[in-house]
């Protein structure tokens, strides 16, 4: 009898779970079970971005497909470390990786470091979508999306402009007060000898929005140097293009303005306290005290700002110095079935009104984000028409105008970047200690022209464009 009870206890102890299970075989799966689709996507966007497009989507998946979506991210770093997995990855497998999307990066990154090598597909949207998305497909002069087109005719671009990002330079007021400095406006404001070990920058090996920062100062010179020539010379301003980049007065005047810049961005170096591998560090440095200012994206500034306030971190845009361009998606070659229905969904999704309305609301609104504010500019002009809500008030169709970013000067980028690097990185130890030397010195004429020899590095722009033609002929 003791066994028999102890049996019983156990049969009455076990029946819901083996009921239960009964139950789950007789069923059929419940819609739960088999929704939730697996979207792979790699960025090197923040926690911020990568958390509430992960949930909207999700939502809004569930509400028009009636599938649920997991996002999985992948981070391998900064926008350069992107590229050099994506390359690294397609080199081994000319087919699926198991990686469906990049998300993140300027368009430069797409258009020049993954569509040419074969990493990207085309995105197939129907025509009204994308016309819906991008009445006009360009913004000053800078393409919002790939324009390749079918053989039919039909757009099928490579890569798709997300939301659109600008550069400038984030300072602590605080510090700038106590150093009673004048608040910085110019990117050569980076370079007042007052900033030495005070300027934080992030390394242009690793981080492409940095990099992008830097050819800023490189194309505000050049196109100074252009306007300067074109005041000269009020002939050539009429001159077709293909001409006038022909003329030696010509070349000699931009290589002029690239060679400034060069010489403001090694006196920037030399102020910089160190180089960090990613750009999203230095608006949170500057924010600690730990660096009075530094060159940085717009929305991770303007996150800092918001969430330290104004009086500890404050972002401005050099005026007419800076460019506005796409932060760029795209889905990966060989991805394929359903894998590539989702993806083509989450794009769709992206550059929705409620996907584009998400960049800059505030927490609590409809179609905002549940804990802050990603504060990043929407690439769809009709979203600017209505601003209720918003972290941030502008209207980049409106602002835009008069300088932007040029391809044929940022075509440059990956030939200079390998400038940057010998001349503050590699070389950092003998540029401070050069650096310090000079500022030591109390005569002004003998310091300005010894920090006129340290910042004129033996490199010109013939030089970066033979370097770019021999790379471009293997």
């Amino acid at each position: 009898m003791r066994y028999l009870y102890l049996i019983l206890f156990a049969v009455v102890l076990g029946l819901p779970f083996a009921l239960a299970a009964v139950q789950r075989r007789s069923q059929p799966v419940t819609q739960v079970e088999t929704a939730t689709a697996r979207l792979v996507i790699v960025s090197p966007h923040n926690g911020d971005i990568r958390r509430e497009y992960a949930i909207a989507f999700d939502q809004w998946h569930r509400k028009k497909y009636g599938r649920g979506v997991t996002i999985d991210y992948r981070m391998p770093g900064g926008t350069t470390d992107m590229v050099r997995l994506l390359t690294s990855t397609f080199k081994e497998n000319k087919t699926f990786t198991g990686l469906d999307i990049v998300w993140g990066g300027g368009d430069y990154t797409f258009y020049h470091d993954l569509q040419p090598v074969g990493i990207l597909q085309p995105i197939r949207l129907d025509a009204k979508v994308l016309k819906a998305a991008f009445p006009e497909d360009t913004l000053a002069g800078v393409r919002l999306y790939d324009p390749t087109k079918s053989p039919d005719g039909s757009p099928s671009p490579q890569w798709i402009g997300a939301c659109l990002s600008s550069f400038g330079i984030i300072y602590n007021s605080q510090l700038y007060r106590a150093l009673d400095m004048p608040t910085p406006q110019r990117w050569q404001d980076l370079a007042d000898p007052r900033l030495f070990h005070l300027i934080a920058l992030a390394d242009p090996t690793h981080s492409g929005s940095a990099a992008v920062a830097y050819m800023m100062v490189h194309q505000r010179a050049m196109a100074d140097a252009e306007q300067e020539l074109f005041t000269r010379r009020p002939d050539l301003k009429s001159m077709p293009r293909a001409q006038l980049t022909k003329l030696p007065e010509y070349h000699d005047a931009i290589s002029s303005g690239w060679k400034r810049a060069m010489s403001d961005l090694v006196l920037i170096a030399a102020n910089t306290r160190y180089f960090m591998d990613s750009s999203e560090v230095v608006p949170n440095d500057v924010s600690r005290g730990e660096a009075a200012a530094g060159m940085s994206i717009d929305f991770y500034a303007r996150v800092t700002e918001g969430t330290v306030g104004s009086d500890r971190a404050h972002f401005v845009s050099p005026h007419a110095a800076t460019a506005i361009t796409p932060d760029a998606i795209a889905i990966l070659n060989g991805v394929s079935g359903p894998r590539l229905e989702i993806a083509t969904h989450f794009i769709q999704f992206l550059i929705s009104p409620e996907g584009q309305r998400l960049w800059i609301l505030t927490p609590g609104q409809p179609d905002g984000p549940r804990e802050r504010a990603l504060r990043r500019m929407p690439i769809r002009r009709d979203v600017y028409a209505n601003q209720t809500g918003w972290a941030d008030h502008f209207n980049p169709f409106d602002d835009a105008g008069g300088f932007n970013q040029r391809g044929e000067w940022m075509a440059l980028m990956s030939d200079t970047r390998p400038i940057w690097t010998a001349a503050w990185i590699d070389s950092r130890d003998d540029l401070l200690d050069a650096y310090e030397k000079i500022l030591s010195i109390k005569d002004p004429a003998r310091r300005a022209s010894l920090l006129a020899k340290l910042s004129d590095i033996p490199v010109t722009l013939t030089d970066i464009e033979t370097r770019r033609t021999q790379r471009t002929a293997i």
